[in-house]
């Protein structure tokens, strides 16, 4: 029989994934705030069941979901406030907000992938394209608050310098990243290889294995193929100096195995998408997306986030972030309805998809 505080925690996650469904990610002038406000009573009512409570019969799962439940309620009321200003302010708000919204997303990746871990076993390729992605959306920004009015460019103004902030930041932690990889002795170094080239490893089967070549970005396959020449070369390069252990030399030609397969995998990807209609490759970014948003209904829906697994979400966000970059990149060549829509769909779906993750992490690290 579920306990009291089982039953507010999904009551609480309903009203979460209600909220998720139905603002997370989508456009602040078209949202409804009587809607909103329904959630915000909803949230206000389970807090207050929650305050009930006589202190003596709470205990620390109890803590956690007022917690929970302050944070998510401050969220609602906060997006409210946001949604009032949209509408205010009119389109120019709503172009800058699709730009915040791909700031978060960098943020979210940084965060998945960066943040309080081992800088020697750290991708600086992907840190690099984060930091690229930044510079972009910090050119746009900028270009936007040039035609601002006075009373939004304040808000702008906050916004472009978060961006900048994390901009300088990955920046500085690329330095200190490629500093680690050259620390320790040389049979260290040679280990810290291995793991960089198993990295690259999982970056393949992430993105690119059993999925159709044309939906596949080519500057990621790039990615991987120009990490692991660079691991290939650091090995090469420890063994010159004298390092002389069977490891180093099997990872060697392991990772020339990898390479001749990555090269030629690279150069088959550009051969069909060079063959195949913009149009048609929106198609089929459409569809990739859609798998992974069954994916997600599979794996996820309806299911207690202490139990779920965090590395599979995290891979979804991952590859709809991919997607999503060429829907962007396509957007900016080609004018196209349905390529516009998906677009708005995937990037309400990543919102929602980002949002569980951290929740999930938040879940599993208070269980």
């Amino acid at each position: 029989m579920a306990t009291l505080v089982e039953n507010l925690g999904k009551e609480l996650e309903q009203i979460d994934r209600d909220y998720a469904a139905e603002f997370a990610g989508q456009s602040r002038l078209t949202r409804d705030l009587d809607l909103l406000d329904r959630i915000i009573k909803r949230a206000e009512g389970v807090l207050s069941r929650v305050g009930a409570i006589p202190v003596a019969a709470q205990g620390p799962e109890l803590a956690r979901l007022k917690e929970a439940a302050t944070q998510n309620l401050e969220l609602y009321r906060a997006e409210r406030g946001a949604i009032v200003r949209a509408q205010e302010v009119g389109p120019t708000f709503e172009s800058f907000s699709q730009e915040a919204t791909s700031a978060n997303f960098v943020f979210a990746r940084y965060a998945r992938h960066f943040a309080g871990k081992d800088r020697s076993t750290r991708d600086v390729a992907l840190l690099g394209e984060l930091v690229e992605e930044l510079k972009q959306i910090d050119k746009r920004m900028t270009q936007l608050l040039e035609e601002a009015d006075k009373k939004s460019s304040a808000d702008f103004e906050r916004d472009r310098k978060i961006v900048r902030e994390n901009l300088t930041q990955y920046q500085k932690e690329i330095e200190l990243i490629e500093k680690a990889h050259d620390t320790g002795t040389p049979e260290e170094q040679a280990s810290v290889m291995a793991t960089l080239a198993n990295n690259q490893f999982q970056v393949y089967q992430t993105h690119f294995a059993g999925e159709a070549r044309v939906s596949r970005r080519p500057a990621l396959m790039m990615r991987v193929v120009t990490s692991l020449k660079r691991v290939r070369d650091k090995m090469k390069s420890l063994k010159a100096g004298g390092l002389d252990v069977e490891f180093n030399d099997k990872n060697m030609a392991i990772v020339d195995d990898r390479l001749g397969v990555y090269e030629n995998e690279l150069a088959e990807i550009r051969k069909v998408r060079q063959a195949t209609p913009m149009t048609d490759i929106m198609g089929e970014l459409g569809g990739a997306a859609n798998k992974l948003f069954d994916q997600y209904r599979k794996e996820f829906a309806d299911k207690p986030r202490t139990q779920a697994d965090d590395t599979l979400l995290g891979n979804i966000c991952d590859k709809l972030s991919e997607i999503r970059r060429q829907m962007m990149e396509m957007s900016w060549a080609e004018d196209n309805e349905m390529n516009a829509r998906n677009l708005e769909i995937v990037t309400e779906q990543l919102v929602m998809f980002e949002g569980e993750y951290e929740a999930v992490v938040r879940a599993k690290a208070s269980k």
